[in-house]
């Protein structure tokens, strides 16, 4: 996934031929195909993407943080390339993919690597003769005279010394994916259930800004245990009981800090 990626660019992939880094190594993140982009998106895709640009930071944090503003991963490209890379290539294969966002990491140089190149040059060699000679006969002598040329063709090789200097690219591709409540979700661990005293709920992990759920005030680390008074066996289920209720009010009973909390929540359609 992406927030591998901007952990480091330690794994780097020879760039050849004609083709864009941007493009050739270009891979759809687990899952997404387009079926499921055209399902999942907020709206049709720009003419041009957004683009961000960022440096290769903690990538779990940033990847959080795109979710946060409601973006979902759909693809991303590595690779290491001894030629500069346009940021123009990362656009057009945003466009290609239907991206709402590109997000451009910074180039990161990983050093220079020196070799020679062989060039190869036609070279050719003429050399000129001349002769003469005499022939006797009854009526005298004759002396004739001539010359000639010959070519001789080969080829010349000579060494120039280059110097390579290399450098990591990467980019991320998201669209802005529709929401009915807005939350990541996990069910409850080993620990929580321990603690609990129950195998039932779900634990939000994160909030989608200015979505339901984020209006309606639910926080990450809220464990979620009824919808309209239906209790939440587990993460299917909570989806299910969500899709089915689009586009309605809902009541929620959450735990907080210890606190049995109930919040109503107006869903998106």
């Amino acid at each position: 996934m992406f927030h591998k990626i901007l952990i480091a660019l330690t794994i780097p992939v020879a760039l050849s031929g004609c083709a864009t880094g941007y493009s050739q190594f270009y891979k759809p993140a687990n899952g997404i195909t387009p079926e499921f982009i055209a399902q999942m998106r907020a709206a049709p895709p720009p003419s041009t993407p957004l683009v961000e640009r960022i440096p290769p930071i903690n990538g779990a944090a940033a990847t959080d943080a795109y979710s946060k503003r409601g973006y979902t991963l759909i693809g991303s490209a590595e690779f290491n390339s001894g030629r500069a890379e346009s940021e123009n290539s990362a656009i057009e294969q945003g466009k290609a993919v239907g991206a709402d966002l590109v997000v451009i990491l910074n180039p990161q140089y990983t050093g220079s690597e020196s070799s020679v190149v062989p060039i190869t040059t036609p070279t050719t060699t003429t050399t000129y003769s001349t002769g003469s000679a005499t022939a006797y006969g009854k009526g005298g002598s004759v002396t004739a005279y001539g010359s000639g040329t010959s070519t001789t063709y080969g080829t010349s090789t000579n060494y120039i010394p280059i110097t390579i200097h290399k450098s990591n690219y990467g980019a991320g591709y998201f669209i802005k994916q529709k929401t009915i409540i807005g939350v990541q979700f996990r069910d409850l661990n080993d620990s929580e259930r321990k603690k609990l005293q129950t195998n039932k709920g779900v634990v939000i992990s994160l909030v989608v800004d200015e979505s339901p759920a984020f209006k309606a005030d639910l926080l990450p680390g809220d464990i979620l245990n009824s919808i309209d008074g239906i209790q939440i066996l587990n993460s299917n289920q909570f989806s299910k009981l969500i899709s089915e209720r689009k586009g309605n009010e809902i009541t929620v009973q959450l735990l907080r800090d210890g606190r049995n909390i109930n919040a109503p929540v107006k869903l998106n359609p």
